[in-house]
């Protein structure tokens, strides 16, 4: 989830996944996979930036957690499991 500000200034947690396309109108207009828009007060270039950053945490942090499990797997350490 990335963190956006709305136009009256309120603070709202948007599920990437959710989001159908961005667009500056010459607000960012975003438009949600279920038909809902938001506009906030970000940039495009901003919430493209803040999708990147989210993604890219993900994808260190199931990266890091795979690395783990085939360590402890190759090590035999099967209580760290429990």
């Amino acid at each position: 989830m990335i963190l956006l500000t709305k136009l009256d200034k309120q603070k709202v947690l948007v599920l990437i996944d959710s989001i159908k396309y961005v667009e500056a109108t010459p607000d960012t207009l975003i438009r949600f996979i279920n038909g809902d828009m938001l506009i906030v007060t970000e940039s495009l270039q901003e919430v493209s930036d803040l999708v990147f950053e989210f993604k890219t945490k993900c994808l260190a942090n199931a990266s890091i957690s795979t690395a783990s499990a085939a360590a402890m797997t190759s090590s035999g350490d099967s209580a760290s499991w429990t």
